[in-house]
């Protein structure tokens, strides 16, 4: 069946910033720890995706249904075996619509003054959908991602009055991890704030 794009979706907390402001749309306090456990279930559906975007997406895709809450489709596969571990630094490309693939865009890193999102997966620097999401991808790795509310800014109206995300929107975003950075060397208070929030299952 085609998915028409109305599933529910959250972040935890609202650090905006837009265009300037913008680039950072995804951050959120670290106060919150968000990780992943490999999916137990997965069901594929399909969403239709008609406009051009960059680069293009395919005419009509299928998506699998994460059990954690989110959609995604995988269009480019990574490079390697390599995944980021929590707290590891990871570059990601992305663009950001509302209402579908082809809505209105609200933030994008790609463009001629783009640069990628750098940050620390998995441990609830950006909103929960993309800790869950980047943790399973691989350098070069591109996806489509379906975001409810619950798992990206869920009652909160984010962002500014001309790229305005409503409370309770579906996010609809393409993601590229352009870089994995070295594996982190924790210090005893970050290993114990890991030991003290572990990852969601």
């Amino acid at each position: 069946f085609f998915f028409q794009a109305h599933v529910k979706m959250q972040p935890h907390g609202t650090s905006i910033v837009l265009s300037t402001l913008l680039t950072l749309m995804l951050i959120v306090p670290a106060t919150m720890s968000l990780g992943l456990s490999r999916p137990q279930f997965l069901r594929t559906i399909t969403i239709a995706t008609t406009t051009a975007a960059s680069p293009p997406l395919p005419s009509a895709t299928t998506f699998i249904e994460d059990p954690r809450g989110f959609a995604y489709s995988v269009l480019t596969p990574p490079t390697s075996e390599l995944r980021p571990v929590r707290g590891q630094t990871v570059k990601c490309d992305y663009t950001l619509t509302l209402q579908s693939f082809e809505g209105p865009q609200i933030d994008s890193s790609r463009g001629f003054l783009g640069s990628p999102l750098s940050f620390p997966v998995g441990v609830g620097q950006v909103i929960k959908g993309w800790d869950f999401a980047v943790r399973d991808m691989g350098p070069g790795e591109r996806r489509l991602l379906v975001v409810p509310a619950s798992l990206g800014y869920g009652e909160k109206e984010v962002g500014s009055p001309l790229k305005k995300i409503p409370a309770n929107s579906t996010l609809y975003f393409d993601v590229t991890l352009v870089d994995i950075g070295a594996v982190p060397n924790f210090d005893q208070k970050q290993r114990d704030w890991l030991e003290a929030h572990p990852e969601e299952s």
